[in-house]
């Protein structure tokens, strides 16, 4: 009888131990590793006050002040309970969370904040001129800040919304130096992920930040990350990255290729997701170059663009044929007219610069200012390595040959092209840019910023002044973005440095695995609270 008791009792402490274990693993679950396609990197260092750009890791690493929810609103960011603005629009005061620390451990506060934003307005970075208004940073204690600016500054939440307002470690900063950014060992910011490897162009693999719970109040997320792994893959072809998905061997393509939209929107296993984008394509014409040089001539590439064609044919209806130079949903570009497809009006601007039509179906400059007479309209077309900015490029090199003008497509990668474009070096080229803000007006085309990425030549006195007023001297955003049209107005009326192309969404496949996609407008994949939220159901 004790043996039975006995064995009675180990049964019952193996049962129990059993139960324990399981319910261990509900709570943490098999591991979800997520595995993200992408073509490019985009982007060489996470250091935040030099990069040049940013791209879906950098959020997925750092915090910021402020967020942008579902909505399009601004709201306060991850690292924020609450800011406030003064009456007279020059003293922004947040009201940091307590509690936060970084990925090495140190400690989010006041202190940090104002070192962050100090170190972008000093670092010589591309970015300085987000903060160039901020003439004061006071910080009242340890958890509340006061940014004042030296008049009414709108864009400054903006500013803060944005990549070069994420928040870095001071200490992991200093303690590595200018190799900061570069390696897993000196990224650290206080996001849902930790860098754990970074093979350049390769891959970029990510860890669940166990410590992390201070996701944007507008997201209802609690706790970390509901993934506890994310690896991105950087691979350039197209045709690669679709063997990769349909193998199993990858759960999302970000920037899908739009040619195989139907073959996926018809498949119960995939969901094809939009995602508002301010991302625009469009035909750079440096004002230098003199087959270009005329405005008669830009007008007329602007005429010759048949963008609803486009739309239907390469991008299977989606998006937004774009003829003015911001994306369709910011107010500022309400109400501004661009230059729609006009074959008749294009030969009409092309004679009025001076060139004729040759026997052979290319113009010839007949009194083109800066061009020899006999000179036939010929001109290399520069454009992206990846297969879209490819597809775009000979499209588009037919509708110029429809209007007489003769291109050869050159193809580059990311580095060569800026290269070559800071080199004056190319003629006409196709362009893309990812911006939800009408700041990008001057980023691209007000003086100071020549000769990059000012790399069209636009140097004009009026048009500097315009867009100085609309950021520096507005009350409101209202204000500011009224401002803007009337600037963006201009450009196209009496500068025309680009013929703008289209709008498109962010496009992904995704396994009918992944889950809690946030679609947050103009976004896409830079936000932070798109990268807490996202799951797997494997």
């Amino acid at each position: 009888m004790r043996n039975k008791r006995l064995y009675l009792i180990i049964i019952l402490i193996l049962a129990l131990v059993l139960v324990i274990s399981a319910c261990g693993k509900d709570d943490d679950g098999p591991e979800k590793n997520l595995v993200i396609s992408d073509q490019s990197q985009y982007a060489e260092t996470f250091d935040i006050s030099i990069m040049p750009a940013a791209f879906a890791a950098t959020q997925m690493l750092y915090d910021g002040l402020v967020s942008v929810n579902d909505k399009g609103e601004y709201v306060a960011g991850g690292l924020t309970e609450s800011y406030e603005v003064s009456a007279d629009g020059t003293v922004t005061t947040f009201y940091l969370k307590e509690g936060i620390t970084f990925h090495d451990g140190s400690d989010f506060n006041a202190d940090v904040v104002k070192w962050n934003i100090e170190l972008v307005q000093n670092g010589g970075g591309c970015c300085a001129y987000l903060f160039t208004p901020v003439i004061d940073i006071n910080v009242i204690d340890d958890y509340t800040i006061a940014l004042t600016t030296d008049g009414p500054f709108p864009g400054l939440i903006f500013n803060l919304s944005s990549a070069w307002g994420l928040m870095m470690s001071q200490e992991k900063y200093e303690e590595c130096g200018e190799d900061y950014g570069a390696t897993p060992e000196c990224v650290s910011g206080t996001g849902p992920f930790i860098l754990e490897e970074w093979v350049t162009n390769d891959h970029i693999t990510l860890v669940k930040n166990p410590d992390y719970n201070w996701a944007s109040a507008w997201n209802g997320h609690k706790g970390s990350a509901n993934v506890d792994k994310i690896t991105i893959k950087f691979i350039a072809e197209n045709a690669t990255r679709l063997i990769d998905l349909q193998a199993g061997d990858t759960h999302i393509l970000v920037r899908a290729p739009w040619r195989d939209v139907a073959d996926f929107q018809d498949d119960s296993d995939y969901n094809v997701v939009q995602i508002p984008e301010a991302t625009l394509w469009y035909v750079l014409m440096p004002l230098f170059e003199p087959m270009v040089a005329d405005l008669d001539t830009r007008h007329a590439i602007g005429y010759s663009i048949d963008r609803d064609l486009i739309k239907a044919a390469l991008y299977s209806g989606l998006g937004a044929a774009k003829t003015t130079y911001l994306a369709s949903e910011i107010t500022a570009d309400k109400g501004v007219v661009g230059l729609d497809y006009d074959p008749a009006k294009a030969a009409e601007m092309f004679a009025a610069a001076g060139w004729v039509m040759g026997d052979d179906g290319v113009l010839v400059a007949e009194s083109v200012e800066g061009v020899d007479a006999g000179t036939k309209f010929i001109v290399n077309l520069a454009t992206y390595q990846h297969d879209e900015g490819q597809t775009l490029a000979e499209v588009v090199q037919k509708m110029l040959a429809d209007v007489g003008i003769q291109s050869t497509i050159e193809v580059m990668d990311d580095a060569t092209y800026i290269d070559a474009i800071t080199a004056g070096e190319v003629q006409i080229g196709l362009r893309l840019y990812t911006w939800d803000n009408a700041d990008i007006l001057p980023w691209f085309i007000h003086s100071q910023y020549l000769p990059y990425p000012n790399y069209t030549g636009v140097n004009d006195e009026w048009l500097d002044t315009c867009m100085d007023n609309a950021d520096y001297d507005s009350a409101s955003w209202a204000i500011r973005d009224e401002k803007y049209v009337v600037c963006q107005q201009y450009i196209i009326d009496d500068i025309y440095p680009w013929a703008p192309i289209f709008q498109r969404p962010s496009l992904w496949f995704a396994r009918d695995t992944v889950t809690n996609i946030l679609s947050i407008p103009l976004r896409a994949t830079m936000s932070t609270e798109l990268w807490v939220t996202i799951d797997l159901d494997e």
